[in-house]
C-alpha cells in the first residue's frame, strides 16, 4: 500500500532530539533518540575547525561508555562542514566509538576523462584518518558511493534503535561534476589559511543596533530563483530522518532541483509532512526556492549559520520560507546576529503570521525537542 507521507502520528514517549551547534557559519548537528538514560547519537557534520570543542565538550560530558555514534555523516568537502569532525578523527586516540561513517571521498567520485587524481586538503585529510582508525565507510552503500538512483526507490538505512534514514541528495551526476574541480579546491584551502576557524564574537557575530528598515517581504519571496551551480554543494548529502512518527529533513547545502525531485519520488503530486525543515546552505537565497517550499508541509524551519564570511541567511530565503513555507511557520535560528535579528520584528510577524525562535540570552546552537512536541 502506497506510504501516507502528508500526515505522522507519534507512537511512543521515546526521545528524540537534536542540537544545532553553533557552527559559525557552517553545519553540526548533533542528534540523540530511544531510551533517555541510554540514547543512540548521530553527528551530521563537523562545521569549522572551532567547532571540534563544542562537539568534545557534549562528548566528554557523558558515561564513557555512552561516547558512541551510531553514524556520523560528513555531507561534503565544503570547510563549514568538514573541520570540525577532522579535527576529532586525525586525534591518535577518539576517545569514541562509530558504528559507520558516510562520506564520499575521491575515489567515490566516478571517472571523467580528463580529471586530475587529487583531492581536496580536508577531504584527504579525512579520507586518510578514516583509513587510518579502519572505521566503517559507507558500509551501507556497499562501500560504494552515497548517492541516489536515476529512477526507482530512495536508498534507505534504518540505524540501531529504529532511526530511519532515506538519501535524498546527491546524483551520481553531481558527483561527477564534483572530479574535474577537485584539485581546485586543494588550491584554494591553501591559499585561504585559517578560513574554516573564524571564532565566536567580533563584529561578525554580534547584533547590531539602530533601527533599520523593514524588508518587503512579498517582492523579497517574489523575487528571481537562481540556481546554485556549485559543484561542491551539488554533491552534498541530504537526508531524511524519521524516528517515531517525527519525520525531519537535514539537507547539506543540497541543490533545490535534487531535493524537490526526490521529495516528489516520495509523494508524487502531494505534499509531504516534515516536522522539521533545515534550510540548505545556511538559508541562501540560490537552494531554497518557492516551489521547493510549497511542497512541503511544515511548522518548523531551522537556520544554521552566525552570518559571518557569506552574510546568510540571505533575506530572500527567509522571505520565501514566511510566504510558502505554509501557515505560521516558525523560523528557528542558531545564533542571534545582525542579518537575522530584524526578523524579530514584531511589525513583520504580525503582518506576515509568522514566529521566531533564537538561543537564550547570551547562548549560542539550540536543541529542539521533538519527542516533546504535539
Amino acid at each position: 500500500r502506497p506510504r501516507d507521507w502528508s500526515s505522522d502520528v507519534c507512537s511512543s514517549d521515546l526521545m528524540f532530539k537534536m542540537i544545532f551547534l553553533p557552527a559559525r557559519f557552517g553545519d553540526s548537528i548533533w542528534i540523540e533518540y530511544g531510551d533517555e538514560q541510554a540514547p543512540h547519537r548521530v553527528l551530521i557534520d563537523g562545521g569549522t575547525a572551532g567547532t571540534r570543542r563544542d562537539i568534545q565538550q557534549l562528548l566528554d560530558a557523558l558515561p564513557p561508555e555512552q561516547r558512541r555514534f551510531e553514524l556520523v555523516v560528513i555531507t561534503h568537502i565544503d570547510r563549514d562542514h568538514i573541520e570540525g569532525i577532522l579535527g576529532l578523527l586525525e586525534q591518535a586516540d577518539l576517545g569514541f566509538e562509530v558504528g559507520e561513517v558516510w562520506f564520499n571521498g575521491w575515489f567515490h567520485l566516478p571517472d571523467k576523462p580528463g580529471a586530475v587524481p587529487f583531492g581536496a586538503v580536508q577531504g584527504e585529510r579525512l579520507s586518510g584518518a578514516l583509513l587510518d582508525h579502519k572505521l566503517s565507510w559507507n558500509r551501507s552503500f556497499g562501500e560504494k558511493a552515497a548517492c541516489i538512483p536515476e529512477t526507482g526507490d530512495l536508498p534507505v538505512v534504518e540505524l540501531p534503535g529504529g532511526l530511519k534514514l532515506t538519501l535524498l541528495s546527491p546524483t551520481l551526476e553531481k558527483l561527477i561534476e564534483l572530479k574535474p574541480i577537485w584539485e581546485r579546491e586543494v588550491r584554494e584551502a591553501r591559499l585561504e589559511p585559517g578560513f574554516g576557524t573564524v571564532e565566536e564574537g567580533g563584529a561578525e557575530g554580534a547584533v547590531e543596533f539602530g533601527i533599520p528598515m523593514l524588508p518587503d517581504v512579498e517582492r523579497l519571496a517574489n523575487s528571481p530563483f537562481e540556481a546554485d551551480a556549485s559543484e561542491a554543494n551539488g554533491s552534498s548529502l541530504a537526508l531524511l530522518v524519521e524516528y517515531e512518527g517525527k519525520r525531519i529533513a537535514l539537507t547539506g547545502d543540497a541543490h533545490a532541483d535534487i531535493l524537490l525531485e526526490s521529495l516528489e519520488r516520495l509523494s508524487p503530486g502531494g505534499r509531504i509532512h516534515m516536522d522539521l525543515y533545515k534550510l540548505s546552505h545556511h538559508g541562501s537565497k540560490f537552494t531554497t526556492d518557492r516551489s521547493l517550499l510549497e511542497k512541503l508541509d511544515c511548522p518548523l524551519y531551522v537556520f544554521s549559520t552566525n552570518g559571518s564570511i557569506f552574510h546568510h541567511p540571505d533575506q530572500e530565503t527567509v522571505a520565501r520560507v514566511i510566504m510558502a513555507g505554509g501557515d505560521h511557520p516558525e523560523l528557528v535560528f542558531n545564533y542571534r546576529t545582525k542579518h537575522n535579528d530584524i526578523w524579530d520584528s514584531e511589525e513583520l510577524k504580525q503582518r506576515h503570521g509568522y514566529t521566531v525562535r533564537y538561543p537564550s540570552g547570551l547562548e549560542q546552537g539550540i536543541e529542539i525537542d521533538l519527542s516533546a512536541a504535539d
